[in-house]
């Protein structure tokens, strides 16, 4: 086969929220290139227990990176290969740029997300995710956090979202800071650093697989890291056009399984 790492991001691209099925037709495809020998892994903005859960509930096995990056983990263990993200005195900068633009802030647990005020947005969110949500301030949330903060995110209308996200980043002078929206409705700050590129690279070598030999799949702005580097990187046919004019290669449309047509073209038919 061409190549053999596989890493795909999730949604829109291997499923979608809120069912978040991975239909029978890519699981056997998946299935046929472990077997044959390949590693097949996911990339997600997503939260590292909703991520965790859909992946078990497939008994897809291997390595799952979510947070955008910034957290690596074994699929069935549990076990964390890298924690990354944003260090808190950047996270607080984050949530001061962003702060009186009509979106509501978000940060994260083990298990938990926490929201700053209850509403239709984060009401959204949380059945797209499936995780249960504390009301809370979230400034002072990330100030009694210990560890670096995964990522902070924002929710509310689409257009604000998109607006804001372009403002930040024109104003943004912190190399370790980068706002992007992955999906509608959600505006996302992470350390790009500790982002999709990053995890390819530690997911080659981790498998010690030249990056050469690594083909990736994503379908929105937030996958650009993902799609672009030494490795074959391809966007799915819907997809966001930012994404498709930096990809390699522009596949199917997510109805038309993206991920099993690219499994198909490159890693089971030799």
């Amino acid at each position: 086969m061409k190549y053999s790492l596989f890493i795909s991001d999730y949604d829109g691209t291997l499923g979608v929220a809120p069912k978040n099925n991975i239909d029978e037709e890519t699981l056997e495809a998946i299935k046929k290139f472990t077997d044959k020998g390949g590693i097949f892994a996911v990339c997600t903005g997503r939260e590292t227990s909703s991520i965790l859960r859909i992946l078990r509930s497939y008994d897809l096995d291997g390595i799952v990176a979510s947070f955008q990056g910034a957290r690596i983990t074994e699929i069935k263990s549990g076990k964390h290969l890298f924690n990354g993200g944003l260090d808190k005195t950047t996270a607080l900068k984050a949530l001061d740029m962003a702060k009186g633009n009509g979106l509501t802030p978000l940060s994260y647990g083990d298990n938990i997300f926490y929201a700053q005020e209850l509403n239709s947005y984060v009401e959204l969110y949380s059945k797209a995710v499936k995780i249960d949500v504390v009301i809370t301030d979230i400034r002072e949330r990330v100030k009694s956090q210990e560890e670096s903060v995964s990522k902070i995110c924002w929710v509310g209308d689409d257009t604000v979202v998109k607006n804001v996200e372009k403002t930040l980043n024109a104003n943004n002078k912190c190399p370790n800071l980068m706002f992007n929206s992955g999906a509608e409705c959600l505006l996302e700050a992470i350390n790009p650093e500790h982002a999709k590129g990053n995890a390819v690279r530690v997911l080659a070598k981790h498998y010690g697989i030249p990056l050469d030999q690594v083909i990736t799949v994503g379908d929105s702005t937030n996958d650009i890291g993902l799609v672009v580097g030494e490795w074959h990187g391809v966007a799915v046919g819907d997809g966001r056009e930012e994404l498709k004019r930096v990809a390699k290669e522009v596949t199917v449309p997510f109805n038309e399984k993206p991920v099993k047509h690219l499994l198909e073209k490159y890693c089971l038919n030799d």
